[in-house]
């Protein structure tokens, strides 16, 4: 019985290396790709059992695209995002763009080899684990709404409110009335003597980092 196939799709070289490594040490056949388009050519050549696929793959397609492109095109091949975001939302996703079979890890998941094995079996048993990696129940993100979140990221990304209302296609004050919604949620007040939107920004990025400017 030949070993199942695992295709990893990561354009860096080194946490390439660590997962290829790990998988290989749980009895995987595995091949690795750089890029969607490398990963497209390989399916073909490889006929992976599944494919591990980072959420930033650089230019090009990203990792949720090519998710969605396996899915439709070669749908008996089990999905993991892997990514370093704690929330989906971070990243500018929600659970509802990935194909509904895929499943979801932390890169910090490379650092532990039968964490990264367990995974890839439970995707291949069609037990995908979602949203793995959401935040820990204590960060005060957690009381954001789905619309509150996207604010402060783009927030976090360094737009002023007129471009965040542009970006939303809404309006200036309905941007602000959100920013009002997030600092009342993260409980920042108006007479603590710091910036209400700099502390919700230093908040996101404690909890999520810096989310990289789409």
């Amino acid at each position: 019985m030949h070993p199942r196939r695992v295709l990893v799709v990561e354009d860096e070289a080194f946490t390439s290396g660590l997962v290829c490594a790990a998988l290989r040490g749980g009895g995987f056949e595995v091949r690795p790709a750089s890029s969607a388009a490398a990963a497209r050519r390989e399916v073909a050549d490889f006929d992976p059992d599944a494919a591990v696929i980072d959420l930033n793959l650089g230019a090009g397609p990203n990792g949720v695209d090519l998710a969605h492109i396996l899915s439709h095109q070669n749908p008996g091949v089990a999905l993991l995002l892997l990514t370093k975001v704690p929330d989906l939302r971070a990243a500018g996703y929600t659970e509802a763009d990935l194909p509904a079979t895929c499943g979801f890890i932390r890169k910090e998941a490379v650092t532990d080899a039968d964490l990264l094995v367990q995974a890839v079996e439970s995707a291949l048993a069609d037990q995908v684990q979602r949203m793995k990696g959401q935040l820990d129940q204590a960060s005060p993100l957690t009381a954001l709404t789905q619309t509150q979140f996207a604010v402060l990221r783009l927030v976090a990304q360094g737009y002023t409110t007129p471009r965040i209302a542009e970006l939303r296609g809404t309006t200036t004050s309905a941007v602000e009335k959100v920013l009002g919604s997030i600092y009342d949620a993260l409980h920042i007040g108006k007479d603590d003597g710091i910036s209400r939107r700099a502390e919700a920004m230093r908040i996101f990025v404690e909890y999520v980092g810096l989310p990289p400017r789409d």
